[in-house]
């Protein structure tokens, strides 16, 4: 989705400066109203909800009489007040969170850590009262006459990420096409231009109705839906199984892509492959020689550094660091989503490969999206709150730390090749085992199901049925192509204390330990590939050869 200041033009970027300054004095009557309820002996938290209904009259009067006056829109004024008040209300379900979070946890006073979560909540806030709230119903009138020309060129720039046109085509591994009204960085290796019917079709739309207390989840027919606390400013989806499946999913979700994909569209994506007859295994896949080695662990356990010294310091072709596609004929085909670098994951990058400026910015993103992160976000997944929209905004201030792996080095980006080894990786007791199909395939399929353990796939998942299969038909396919697709396959478990696993498999691949496996591959050969790297037009990456 193009970034906002090209999607708002014009008179958007004074309204948003004009609502802007109005939030600004509503932050200063909210903090004298804050203040003086504490002053009285109001518990901080209570204080912060009356305090709220303060700003949020002030807010609205300076919106309704000066942000949007000269706009024609729905409804009457008493009408845009109690939504108005709807919307700040609904949004204390993520600002008392973060305040608790804030004064509780990292010990900042409340005085202070109050005007942050009103800061950090404000471009939501402008994001549904300009769309929503105050949406136009027809142009405004001005001096030289009906808005026309430049405005309504602005207006249909500003429409452009959600009108029927703007679409984005991903063609993965020639098996499934997704048509998306929402930018999806991790399948940009899949992007085409090359329109046909899609198996996934993403729009963007009000999803949702009003606030509610909990969140609701909707199975009717064939429709499953997802509503938040929040009403129609909440991260709501709705997914309609079909042929294509259709994915309607509200702004705020739509504007945090990463969400989107690994909460909704990723769990899709695995099982209309299994439908196919291919896996989507969360597992890292190097290859060398048209020789796949797949690398399976826990999330945060140490694939994606294992992977960049792997590539870096010993010349193997790169296909995937966190999601592979297996083949039924025993082939690993490339799944090169941008990778996101963890906090250990930083070891493993030298100073020369990313800025200082880049250095400094990764290690706040990453110790947020960290499996210590994550474990926070699991953790408020099982309270009562908007968690959906909540990591929305999370990822829209705080956007993950990911790259392409060749702007980070040189790199091959291998297509497929055949599968010869899967390596369990584990920390510990250091062992190196081989192990049997049974176990390797269980292991691999705890794995993956450990991949999608964030709200809300426990809640829809069950509920996904394509064609005649259900939820569980649909599993038990996926062990039967795993089990196939590794058939002539060596697995092993590589358990080490620290993160020694780029240090062993080389010279493990090349003896492959005295098992019945590929040929040798010839360590003293292994030398650094060129860089393949997409070339981009247009935000498009064209890749040579394809």
């Amino acid at each position: 989705m193009p970034s906002i200041p090209t999607l708002l033009p014009g008179k958007w970027a004074e309204s948003a400066l004009k609502f802007g300054l109005v939030g600004l004095s509503g932050l200063l009557v909210n903090q004298l109203a804050f203040a003086l309820f504490i002053q009285i002996g109001v518990f901080y938290l209570i204080a912060a909800i009356a305090a709220t209904q303060v700003s949020s009259t002030s807010n609205f009067l300076g919106s309704e009489y000066w942000v949007f006056s000269g706009r024609l829109t729905r409804g009457n004024r008493l009408g845009r007040y109690a939504a108005f008040l709807a919307l700040n209300n609904a949004s204390l379900l993520l600002r008392v969170p973060m305040l608790w979070l804030l004064a509780d946890v990292l010990g900042l006073h409340p005085l202070v850590a109050n005007p942050i979560t009103l800061v950090v909540l404000w471009a939501v806030r402008f994001t549904f009262a300009d769309g929503w709230i105050w949406r136009a119903t027809a142009p405004a009138l001005n001096a030289n006459g009906p808005a026309g020309g430049e405005e309504s060129g602005n207006r249909r720039a500003r429409l452009v990420a959600l009108g029927p046109g703007a679409m984005y085509e991903y063609d993965i591994a020639g098996v499934l096409r997704v048509q998306s009204q929402v930018r999806l960085p991790e399948l940009s290796y899949f992007l085409t231009d090359l329109a046909s019917p899609p198996d996934i079709r993403i729009n963007v739309m009000r999803v949702g109705g009003l606030p509610s207390r909990r969140t609701r989840f909707v199975s009717a027919g064939t429709t499953i839906g997802y509503y938040e606390h929040l009403g129609l400013a909440g991260a709501n989806f709705r997914i309609t199984m079909g042929e294509p499946v259709v994915v309607e999913v509200a702004p705020l979700l739509a504007r945090s892509p990463h969400v989107l994909y690994t909460n909704v569209i990723e769990a899709l994506l695995r099982f209309l492959l299994v439908s196919r007859g291919y896996v989507l295994l969360h597992s890292a896949c190097i290859a060398m020689n048209g020789r796949a080695t797949l690398l399976s662990a826990q999330t945060d356990t140490g694939k994606t550094s294992t992977v960049i010294e792997l590539v870096r310091d010993h010349g193997f072709e790169f296909l995937s660091d966190d999601m592979t596609i297996l083949a039924p004929d025993g082939r690993a085909i490339c799944y090169p989503k941008p990778m996101t670098l963890s906090f250990h994951t930083m070891g493993s990058i030298r100073g020369d490969e990313l800025r200082r400026r880049e250095r400094a910015a990764l290690a706040v993103q990453s110790r947020l999206h960290s499996k210590s992160g994550r474990s926070v976000g699991r953790f408020l997944g099982s309270l009562n709150i908007p968690i959906m929209s909540i990591n929305s905004v999370v990822q829209i201030l705080v956007p993950p730390p990911k790259y392409r792996i060749d702007a980070l080095m040189p790199a091959a980006i291998g297509r497929e090749a055949r599968i010869t080894h899967a390596v369990l990786m584990e920390r510990g007791e250091p062992i190196r085992e081989r192990v049997s199909l049974e176990e390797g395939v269980e292991a691999l399929i705890a794995n993956t199901d450990d991949a999608y353990g964030f709200p809300p796939f426990a809640t829809f998942a069950p509920h996904i049925r394509i064609g005649t299969d259900d939820y569980a038909a649909l599993r038990v396919k996926e062990e039967a192509l795993i089990r196939r697709a590794l058939a002539q396959a060596a697995l092993f478990r590589i358990r080490v204390v620290g993160h020694e696993w780029a240090q062993i498999l080389p010279t493990m691949l090349d003896g492959d330990e005295g098992t019945e496996g590929p040929a040798s591959l010839d360590v003293s050969r292994l030398i650094p590939l060129p860089i393949q790297a997409a070339e981009e037009v247009d935000g498009r990456p064209v890749r040579s050869g394809s």
